[in-house]
C-alpha cells in the first residue's frame, strides 16, 4: 500500500508542476469569448457557410483589431498626443500595425496604384448619376480646375490615366463608406482621432493575453496624465475578453477559497481533529490538480467558464472522502474499511464518469473541457481515497458534533415520509411521466445575451465610437451567397442602391460592401460607356488642349479591377468583407431592421444576419440534443439501475436521480433562471451526484455502516451545496443559472435518495 501510495503522490506532484509551469509561463490561454463556446461546423466547404459558420468568420476578423479614440479641444494638441501613443503601442509585443491619420501617408499611394489603371471604370454615386442624366459638363469643368489648383497632385501618367479627376472623387467616397478611421472628426468644439492596432497573430492565437491589454491601459493612462483634457476611449473584443477573464479568475479565487473554508469547517465540526481535514484536502487537492492539468493537456486554451466550473469540483470531490472519513475506526483496518464502501465508491464514480463523459459528447468546447476536468478529478479523487486515505489516521465522528445532531433530528424527519413500495413506484412512474412532460413543455430560452456579464464602460466607450467615428462595425450585417464573384458583387451593388434611402432617412448610419472596395465588371463597363461618350467624346478634344500630355478614350477590351489577392494586400479590408463563397455587407447603426428587411427582401440570395440571433438560434439546436443526450444517459442509468437491483428495486434507485432532474427543472423554472442548453447540461451533474447518493444508500443498506453512509451523505450534500450554491453568487450570469440549478437538484436528489431506499416497512429489510 505504501508503494501503491509513493507512486500516486509522485504523480500528483508531476501534474501540479505541469499544470503550474503551463499557466505562469503563459503557454496556455485563457478564453473569455462567449464565441468559443459555439461548436465549428462541418459542412461541405463546396457550400454556402452557415450562420453561425459566417459569423464565426467575422468576429474572428473583428477580434484582430483594437480601435482607440482620442479627444482634445486642441487639434495639434490631440495629434502629439495620438502619435506618442501610437509609438507606445506599436513597440508593444503582439502589436502587428498601427493605423493613424497622417501617419501612412503611402496608404493613398498605394491606392492610386491599385485603382490608377482602372479610373475610367471607376465612378463615384454622384459622377455616375451627373454622366447619366447628361451632366458631363461639370465633371469637366472640375477637370480644368484640379488642373490649374495650386495644390494639385497630378503627374503626367496620373493625367493619362484620369485626365477627368475621377479616381480622387472616387476614393473620396469609398472612405466615406469605410468610416472615419482616416480622419480628425470635429464636434461640439472638440477634436476626435482614431488610433488602429493590428493584433499579431501569436497573440491571437493564445487566447487573450492581459500583458497586451495591461500595458496598452497603462501607455493610454500615461498620455492622459501628460496630456490635460485629453480625454480617450477604446473598443476591441480584446477588451470585453479580458474584463471576462479577470471577473471570472477573481470569482475562481473566492469560490474556491470559501468553497474549501466551508468544508474545512464542516469537517472540524464533525470530527473536532485536524486530522480528517488533512485527509479532504489530499482528495480535493488532487481532483483540483488533476483535472486542471487534463485540460491543459489536452486544450491549447481553457475557457474561464471551465475554470470556474471546475473550482466547483471541490464539492464533488470531497463526498469520497467523506465517505471513508465517517467510518468508525472500529470497523477494522484501514483496508477492512475501504473494502465496506468501494462498491459504493465504484459505482458512484461509474455513474459520474457516465454522466460527466455525456458532457463531452456536446459540440461546445466548454462542455468539453467541463467534462474532461471532472471526469479526470473525480478518477484523481478516487485514487486518492484508494491509495492514500488508508494512510491518514483513523478519527471518529463525536457524538457530541452539532453536524451528527443535525443528521440524527433530519432521520427523525425523513422517517416520517415513510412509503410503501407501491406508492413509491407510482411515485418513480410519476416522475418520468413528469419529466418528459418538463422537457417538452417549459419553453427555453437561450440568447446569448443574457449569458455575460458584460463591462458597462467598454460597451460605453463602444457606443461612442460607433457613433462618432463611424468605427466598430454594427452587429447586424448581410451575406450574399453565390459560386460566382461578379454575380455576388452585382447583388452588392443593388443592395446599395435599395438601401441608399435608408441611409439618407438615417434610419440606417451606412453600409460598407465588397462591392464598394471593387466594383462589379458590368458596373465598370457601365462606367466605360458613361465616361467615353459623355465626357471623351463631348470634352476629350478641350481638354486634350490644356494637357502636356496626349490622352485617349478606354477601351472596352482593356483589364477590369477584380478582388485578387493584389487587390487583398492593398485593401485588407476585403478580408473583412469576405466568407468562403459569401460576400458580406456590414451596416452601421442599423436603427430600422424591418426597414432594412423589406428594402432587401426582393434581391436574392441575400440574407440579414445579426451575429446574437444566429448564435441564440444555434444554442436552442444544441439545447434539444443536450436533452436528447440526458435522455439517453438516463436509459442506460436505468438499465444498470435494474440489472443490479431488480425491477422494482431498481425503477425506484432509478427515479431518485431522474427526480432530482424534475426538482430542477421546475424549480429553476419558478425561480426565474432561463432554462437554457447550459442549464441544462447542467442537469447531466445533478444526475451524476444524485446517483451517488442513492447508490451509496442502496450499497449499505443491509450493511452495519449503514448509519455512517447516511451521515456521509448528508456531509456530501452540505459540500455539493456549497460549492454550487457559491456558483449561484458568481458575476457571470451563465455560471450563476448553472450553479443555482445544481444546489436545487441536490436538495431534490438527497430527500429522494433516503426516501426510495427506504425499507418496505417501516422496521423491514432493503427493497
Amino acid at each position: 500500500m505504501a508503494l501503491r501510495a509513493s507512486i500516486w503522490a509522485f504523480c500528483l506532484i508531476l501534474m501540479a508542476t505541469f499544470a503550474g509551469w503551463q499557466l505562469h509561463g503563459g503557454f496556455t490561454g485563457i478564453d473569455a469569448d462567449f464565441l468559443s463556446l459555439i461548436g465549428r461546423e462541418n459542412t461541405d466547404p463546396d457550400k454556402p457557410k452557415s450562420n453561425i459558420e459566417t459569423v464565426r468568420h467575422l468576429l474572428a476578423r473583428d477580434s484582430q483589431q483594437a480601435i482607440f479614440m482620442l479627444s482634445h479641444p486642441e487639434r495639434d494638441t490631440l495629434e502629439k498626443a495620438a502619435n506618442d501613443f501610437a509609438d507606445k503601442i506599436a513597440a508593444m509585443h503582439g502589436t502587428q500595425n498601427i493605423t493613424l491619420p497622417g501617419r501612412n501617408n503611402d496608404r493613398f499611394a498605394d491606392l492610386m496604384a491599385l485603382y490608377g489603371p482602372y479610373a475610367n471604370g471607376l465612378l463615384s454615386q454622384s459622377d455616375h448619376t451627373r454622366l447619366t442624366n447628361g451632366d458631363g459638363d461639370a465633371l469637366y469643368r472640375r477637370a480644368i480646375q484640379n488642373l490649374y489648383s495650386p495644390a494639385t497632385t497630378l503627374s503626367s501618367q496620373s493625367l493619362k490615366q484620369d485626365p477627368f479627376a475621377l479616381l480622387p472623387v472616387f476614393l473620396s467616397d469609398l472612405g466615406s463608406k469605410l468610416g472615419s478611421g482616416n480622419n480628425v472628426i470635429a464636434r461640439g468644439g472638440r477634436f476626435y482621432l482614431p488610433v488602429m492596432a493590428t493584433l499579431s497573430a501569436d497573440l491571437r492565437s493564445t487566447g487573450t493575453d492581459p500583458r497586451w491589454v495591461k500595458d496598452t491601459n497603462a501607455a493610454l493612462q500615461s498620455i492622459k496624465d501628460m496630456t490635460p483634457d485629453l480625454t480617450t476611449a477604446k473598443t476591441g473584443q480584446i477588451f470585453f475578453a479580458q474584463a471576462e477573464a479577470t471577473r471570472a479568475k477573481a470569482d475562481v479565487q473566492r469560490i474556491a477559497i470559501i468553497a474549501t473554508i466551508g468544508i474545512l469547517i464542516m469537517i472540524g465540526l464533525v470530527f473536532y481533529s485536524p486530522i480528517p481535514l488533512l485527509g479532504a484536502l489530499l482528495v480535493v487537492g488532487s481532483g483540483l490538480i488533476a483535472g486542471l492539468a487534463a485540460v491543459i493537456l489536452i486544450f491549447p486554451t481553457i475557457h474561464v467558464i471551465a475554470l470556474v466550473f471546475g473550482a466547483s469540483m471541490i464539492g464533488i470531490s470531497v463526498d469520497y472522502a467523506l465517505h471513508f472519513l465517517v467510518l468508525r475506526t472500529s470497523d477494522g483496518s484501514p483496508r477492512d474499511r475501504l473494502r465496506k464502501i468501494k462498491p459504493g465508491l465504484s459505482l458512484g464514480l461509474l455513474t459520474s464518469v457516465i454522466g460527466f463523459g455525456a458532457l463531452s459528447l456536446s459540440p461546445t468546447q466548454l462542455l468539453a473541457q467541463i467534462a474532461v476536468y471532472s471526469v479526470v478529478g473525480l478518477i484523481a479523487a478516487y485514487c486518492s481515497v484508494l491509495f492514500l486515505l488508508p494512510l491518514v489516521p483513523a478519527r471518529d465522528v463525536r457524538a457530541s458534533s452539532p453536524i451528527r445532531k443535525l443528521h440524527d433530528l433530519l432521520q427523525i424527519g425523513l422517517n416520517r415520509t415513510f412509503a410503501t413500495r407501491p406508492t413509491r413506484l407510482i411515485a418513480s412512474t410519476v416522475i418520468i411521466i413528469g419529466l418528459v412532460l418538463a422537457a417538452a413543455l417549459i419553453p427555453g430560452n437561450n440568447d446569448i445575451r443574457q449569458f455575460g456579464h458584460g463591462n458597462d464602460t467598454l460597451i460605453s466607450d463602444a457606443r461612442e465610437i460607433a457613433d462618432i467615428l463611424g468605427l466598430g462595425g454594427s452587429s447586424t450585417f448581410l451575406r450574399i451567397d453565390g459560386d460566382n464573384a461578379q454575380s455576388r458583387l452585382q447583388t452588392g451593388e443593388a443592395v446599395r442602391h435599395a438601401l441608399s434611402p435608408l441611409i439618407n432617412d438615417n434610419r440606417l448610419g451606412g453600409l460598407i460592401g465588397l462591392s464598394d472596395l471593387i466594383p462589379s465588371i458590368a458596373r465598370q463597363e457601365e462606367n466605360r460607356l458613361l465616361v467615353t461618350h459623355e465626357l471623351y467624346g463631348r470634352f476629350g478634344a478641350a481638354l486634350s488642349d490644356q494637357l502636356p500630355v496626349n490622352i485617349t478614350a478606354p477601351t472596352m477590351s482593356a483589364d477590369y479591377l477584380v478582388p485578387d489577392e493584389r487587390a487583398t494586400m492593398i485593401l485588407p479590408e476585403i478580408d473583412r468583407l469576405h466568407s468562403g463563397n459569401s460576400d458580406i455587407i456590414r451596416l452601421r447603426n442599423a436603427t430600422d431592421i424591418d426597414a432594412i428587411r423589406a428594402a432587401i427582401a426582393p434581391i436574392n440570395p441575400v440574407t440579414l444576419i445579426d451575429p446574437a440571433d444566429a448564435i441564440s438560434a444555434q444554442f436552442s439546436q444544441y439545447h434539444f440534443w443536450a436533452w436528447v443526450a440526458l435522455g439517453c444517459a438516463l436509459c442506460i442509468a436505468a438499465i444498470l439501475a435494474v440489472s443490479r437491483y431488480g425491477l422494482r428495486s431498481g425503477i425506484c434507485i432509478f427515479a431518485a436521480p431522474a427526480g432530482a432532474i424534475l426538482i430542477a427543472v421546475i424549480g429553476g423554472y419558478l425561480f426565474g433562471i432561463p432554462q437554457s442548453f447550459f442549464t441544462t447540461m447542467a442537469l447531466f451533474l445533478v444526475f451524476a451526484i444524485g446517483a451517488d447518493y442513492v447508490l451509496f444508500l442502496a450499497e449499505s443498506r443491509n450493511s452495519n455502516h449503514d448509519d455512517d453512509t447516511r451521515l456521509a451523505v448528508l456531509l456530501s450534500l452540505i459540500s455539493s451545496v456549497l460549492a454550487f450554491g457559491l456558483l449561484a453568487s458568481s458575476s457571470v450570469p451563465l455560471v450563476r443559472d448553472i450553479g443555482s440549478v445544481i444546489a436545487i437538484g441536490l436538495v431534490g436528489a438527497w430527500f429522494l435518495a433516503f426516501w426510495m431506499t427506504a425499507p418496505d416497512h417501516e422496521q423491514g429489510n432493503t427493497p
